[in-house]
């Protein structure tokens, strides 16, 4: 297995997909999911990998493969998207052609047909209603959508290869800013009994808890790296002092920001 490149031979490559579920699914083998080609258990949960026929690294192979993750998460609002990944041809592996999830898709669309029911129009992209059923369990817990929230769940759940994530990031913000100019209202459930100032109070909060965890993320990686093994050669200089750029380099972080943590650190 490897990552798509422009020099994989499109023909001599199929596409595993990996999908993890905390519930048992196996009654769905046969019926609605085909049978997986692998699993392997992860702590509580189980990953099933299948193995596809072609190579999807196209915009609208990607559309594809987004596609199926969606009606896995629709089907199975619990499951998460592990990895997908491109593979030589295997001779032992018959590989599963995209009709063969016919039964997954029709299992989606009647999730959708119930939720569409309540809409003013028609929506057949499965990815679509799955960031926007997120986005409405976000209202729901949340009384509006943190931008942010949503955006990581997309990246957490579907490819973010560069062809077809700018897709993905048009969703998010069409449905960002369809729930945010109707006041986070669903049109289902009762009106959030948040004020427009405690909703911009959340929003801020959300935004200086996520600048916190950035900061505190940073100072771990930071602090990793000046207690291992090697750092001593890798990222002092010849006066005993630490190498900030050295550090930043191998870390992937601005060096203005190592600086300025190794000086928190000190004073620790």
């Amino acid at each position: 297995m490897g990552n798509y490149t422009q020099n994989t031979d499109k023909s001599q490559a199929n596409t595993w997909i990996s999908i993890s579920f905390i519930e048992d699914i196996t009654a769905e083998f046969g019926n609605s999911i085909p049978y997986p080609h692998h699993h392997y258990f992860s702590g509580k949960e189980i990953v099933y990998s299948w193995l596809l026929d072609g190579f999807f690294w196209t915009n609208e192979g990607i559309k594809y493969l987004n596609d199926i993750i969606a009606r896995f998460k629709l089907s199975f609002p619990d499951c998460r998207h592990i990895k997908t990944q491109w593979s030589d041809k295997e001779n032992n592996i018959n590989p599963l052609k995209l009709k063969q999830f016919q039964g997954l898709k029709s299992k989606a669309n009647e999730i959708i047909r119930n939720y569409q029911k309540r809409e003013a129009y028609f929506h057949r992209d499965s990815t679509f209603w799955c960031l926007k059923l997120y986005a409405e369990a976000l209202i729901k817990e949340d009384g509006m959508i943190i931008y942010q929230r949503l955006e990581k769940f997309a990246l957490d759940n579907f490819s973010n290869h560069k062809k077809g994530w700018s897709t993905i990031r048009m969703k998010i913000a069409s449905i960002y800013k369809w729930y945010e100019e109707r006041e986070w209202q669903t049109g289902r459930e009762t009106k959030s009994n948040l004020s427009k100032e405690e909703i911009m109070a959340t929003r801020v909060q959300h935004a200086k808890n996520m600048a916190q965890k950035k900061v505190d993320e940073n100072i771990n990686k930071i602090k990793n790296a000046i207690t291992g093994l090697m750092a001593d050669s890798m990222f002092k200089k010849k006066n005993g002092s630490w190498n900030g750029k050295a550090i930043a380099d191998y870390l992937n972080i601005d060096p203005r920001t190592v600086n300025k943590h190794l000086k928190d650190i000190h004073r620790i």
